[in-house]
């Protein structure tokens, strides 16, 4: 074990000589990491009030058939018409010329007058959920003419009262409730980001110390030199690994720390609903959160040690990582798909498992500590298994060749 050791520190120290290690160990999950998501936030809060303050154009079809509400869209402010002939309204809305139209029935007034009822057409553009605002702002005059045209005729049939125009048009009330507490259905998305965050950014500290630790020795010839010592071979990986692996926990910690520190600050100018949940989340969970990146570390770092040993070169190590980066962003997407929760079958599944205990911890929900166990021994053993793989192409000779 005294090997294993003299490697570890061996490597280290070159790692931590390193300046571009160094820069990238601080500059992702201590700066860019709070920055980015900062500045994410703002610029969605950003977006989405431009959405809801910019003048929205439109254009109107068969404007003769109902005046009335053609005049309550142009007294808005916040609507500008533009003249496009009744036939192309609906191109002019698919060509982003206007942002929505209203197509207007000819005998709107007629059917109207007579007690019956008036379908308008309301066209509008959405590509993407962001645009779902323009069809709320867009119907609302309509909700109100429509609204005042039912009070009309509920005064003319003679319930000029209020409530008594309520009842008659909603006999049975009801009030949803929903019992689910605000830590659980905050926590389901914020557990979601940061189990996402915490992942990826342990995975790419494992990745870059690996890369340079096992293929960079490759190309520089340095682990030639290396394996030709009176050492064990699996010494050699245990050294290497326990290097990945230090490395790796230290800029998960990183990640943690400043992801934990930009929360407290989201937290002071959120809503009231995000502080509630952050004050809820307890010193211990904050100790759990962490430990977490324990086996996650662990499983990372024989990852890409392995895959390290495996290729030929650099740059083949670097191919087959982005694609170990692709598949574990894959698996980590299951914490964002809805009715998706931590039982026996996904604590089965590799990273997929580790992310939802991190969501289900930032929930308060995590109270089936079996499953948890069986986690963390699953992981671990993964871990291991790959290790053996290392271990076991690291004895070929041809490990020092590149082809």
């Amino acid at each position: 074990m005294r090997g294993a050791i003299t490697i570890f520190l061996k490597d280290l120290r070159e790692t931590l000589r390193n300046r571009r290690n160094l820069v990238r160990m601080l500059l992702l999950p201590v700066i860019l990491l709070p920055f980015a998501g900062h500045y994410f936030l703002s610029f969605t809060d950003k977006h989405r009030e431009d959405l809801r303050k910019t003048t929205l154009t439109y254009a109107v079809a068969n404007e003769q058939a109902l005046p009335d509400l053609v005049k309550l869209y142009a007294e808005d402010d916040s609507f500008q018409r533009v003249d496009v002939p009744d036939g192309k309204v609906e191109d002019a809305v698919r060509s982003k010329k206007v942002r929505f139209a209203l197509r207007i029935p000819n005998d709107a007034a007629a059917k109207l007058k007579a007690g019956e009822g008036v379908s308008i057409e309301f066209l509008y553009f959405q590509s993407d959920p962001g645009e779902a605002v323009v069809k709320d702002r867009g119907t609302a005059p309509l909700l109100s003419y429509s609204a005042r045209q039912r009070d009309w005729r509920l005064v003319f049939l003679g319930f000029a009262d209020e409530g008594t125009r309520a009842k008659l048009l909603d006999p049975v009330s009801f009030t949803v409730v929903n019992t689910a507490p605000d830590r659980e259905r905050v926590g389901y998305g914020l557990g979601g980001i940061i189990a996402y965050a915490f992942l990826l950014v342990c995975f790419m500290g494992c990745s870059f110390t690996a890369i340079d630790l096992v293929a960079g020795e490759k190309e520089r010839g340095t682990l030639e030199i290396l394996i030709m010592l009176p050492l064990p071979r699996l010494q050699i990986v245990l050294g290497k690994y326990f290097v990945i692996f230090t490395v790796g926990l230290v800029y998960a910690t990183l990640a943690a720390t400043s992801v934990t520190a930009w929360l407290l600050y989201e937290g002071s100018v959120a809503s009231s609903q995000v502080r509630e949940v952050i004050t809820l989340i307890k010193p211990l969970e904050v100790f759990l959160l962490w430990s977490m990146l324990i086996p996650v570390t662990a499983l990372f770092a024989a990852v890409v040690l392995a895959i390290s040993v495996y290729a030929r070169s650099y740059r083949e190590a670097t191919t087959l990582t982005g694609f170990a980066n692709l598949l574990e962003s894959l698996l980590v997407m299951v914490v964002v798909i809805p009715g998706i929760s931590l039982n026996w079958l996904w604590a089965a599944i590799p990273v997929s498992n580790l992310s939802l205990v991190i969501r289900e911890l930032i929930r308060g929900t995590l109270d089936n500590y079996l499953v948890v166990a069986t986690v963390f021994a699953l992981t671990l053993a993964l871990g291991a298994a790959l290790l053996l793989f290392a271990t076991a192409w690291f004895r070929r000779e041809a490990i020092i060749y590149s082809d």
